[in-house]
């Protein structure tokens, strides 16, 4: 049997495992629900959004934890669906910049108003101030206890692509 020191961690471990499986769960069926979107369109329109409308496709694969190769079929798909439209970069025959279109960035600030009730609701109501503190100071050393790449922020808001494969719009 391990010790307690070995296993002091694991009713942590299992309660964030699991109230993220639930909230993630909730989070992505109220945003398909709610707009049409998968949270990985929301993700790519609200990184589009908050940037301004453009970023580099360098920077948004960074912001949103994709590979250069999932960001592009995402893209595809989202371009196909009149959300984003690619620019070439005239600095650089290499280069692009993924732009958001009027129909993208008016889906998306639709979707964002219910996604941030939704998730007031859901996470931020049953927390004091000093419970959203704690808890952001100790995702905050979690993180950067992990190795790999943090996604990029935009101001103060971070979004991140949970890995939840994309689906074409209804």
């Amino acid at each position: 049997m391990p010790a307690d020191s070995e296993i002091r961690w694991m009713p942590a471990w299992l309660a964030l495992v699991r109230n993220h499986a639930r909230l993630w769960e909730q989070v992505e069926a109220q945003m398909r629900r709610d707009s049409g979107l998968t949270m990985a369109r929301y993700d790519v329109l609200a990184h589009l959004d908050l940037a301004g409308g453009r970023l580099g496709l360098t920077d948004l694969a960074a912001a949103i934890l994709l590979s250069a190769s999932g960001l592009s079929k995402l893209l595809d798909r989202m371009e196909s669906a009149g959300l984003v439209r690619r620019d070439p970069d005239p600095r650089d025959g290499r280069a692009a910049f993924a732009a958001i279109t009027p129909r993208g960035r008016s889906l998306v600030r639709k979707a964002r108003r219910s996604h941030h009730e939704f998730v007031r609701k859901a996470f931020a109501d049953g927390l004091a101030e000093e419970d959203l503190a704690d808890l952001t100071r100790i995702m905050d050393r979690i993180g950067a206890s992990v190795p790999g790449r943090l996604p990029a922020q935009l101001g103060d808001r971070v979004v991140v692509n949970q890995g939840v494969p994309d689906q074409a719009l209804g």
